[in-house]
């Protein structure tokens, strides 16, 4: 079973991470250690806990195995280890695939590392907090009614996701769609379960001169919604606010729903100290 963001015991963002990390470090070798291992061990989505892992690490889950990983298989080799053992021992279906990401990690081959040479590291993360206070943010809790959104959607998997979502807005303004829908919001659905999710750029309804093919019309219902804005260059302060977010929902009266999750965007400078943007993500009392 998943929660929403957090498990029974209550852990809040920084005790997950701490524990997926403990977890990730204690099953290098094994061959189940994976994004859907980890959330089931942590009572997390792997939707959410992408999300978190990357906001706070800078990496997506699966990069930090293999480079963890391959960092651990460079002090086998240079300690004696033969090579295929030490594929196999990382989870590599030949020692062919497992050279070539070596190669690509350290910048040689196995074989020349044997010599002593250097090589890159990937040391295990050491999971810190923010600081109080450094993300200041003015939080609503409001009772929205029904709205429609326009958006296009594309099918993204949590694993390139990060990459690939501002591919997707790069494109949206390459496509000319911001000149008849205004890109004023990341669309999510926070129910998501799988690898799999959608994500969506567009405006609410009102905003569009018109609907281009492709676009899709999504009926909100009526929702409370928990609204969450702060000032800052883009992307790292909505990271930080998703985390600080993550955090209120936890110690306050509330639960998440299950609904969409907005990010808003305003227009401006995105590199401004400055520039305005925040999150809503659905509510509701808990039990």
């Amino acid at each position: 079973m998943w929660y929403n963001l957090i498990g029974d015991d209550e852990m809040n963002t920084i005790d997950v991470l701490k524990k997926t990390i403990k977890l990730i470090e204690t099953n290098l070798e094994s061959q189940d250690l994976n994004i859907t291992f980890l959330s089931n061990k942590v009572f997390v989505s792997p939707f959410y806990l992408q999300r978190m892992f990357y906001s706070k690490i800078g990496k997506t889950i699966g990069s930090y195995i293999r480079e963890r990983r391959l960092t651990e298989a460079g002090t086998d080799i240079k300690n004696g280890e033969k090579v295929i053992n030490v594929a196999i021992k990382y989870g590599y279906v030949s020692q062919e695939s497992f050279t070539r990401a070596f190669k690509k990690f350290h910048g040689v081959n196995p074989g020349v590392a044997k010599k002593g040479i250097i090589l890159s590291c990937l040391p295990a993360i050491n999971i810190k907090k923010i600081k109080k206070g450094e993300i200041k943010m003015d939080i609503k809790i409001e009772k929205e009614n029904a709205f429609t959104v326009i958006v296009k959607i594309k099918q993204f998997n949590e694993e390139t996701s990060f990459e690939d979502i501002p591919k997707f807005w790069d494109e949206y303004y390459e496509k000319g769609y911001h000149n008849v829908v205004p890109p004023m919001l990341g669309i999510c659905n926070s129910n998501a379960v799988s690898l799999e999710f959608e994500y969506g750029i567009g405006s609410l309804k009102e905003y569009c001169t018109k609907i281009p093919k492709g676009f899709k019309e999504i009926n909100i219902p009526e929702t409370l919604w928990g609204k969450f804005y702060t000032k800052g260059k883009m992307p790292i302060t909505i990271q930080n606010l998703w985390d600080e977010v993550i955090d209120w929902v936890k110690n306050s009266e509330y639960e998440l729903d299950t609904n969409y999750d907005f990010e808003c965007y305003s227009e401006g400078d995105t590199n401004s100290d400055d520039y305005e943007s925040g999150i809503w993500v659905a509510l509701k009392l808990k039990n």
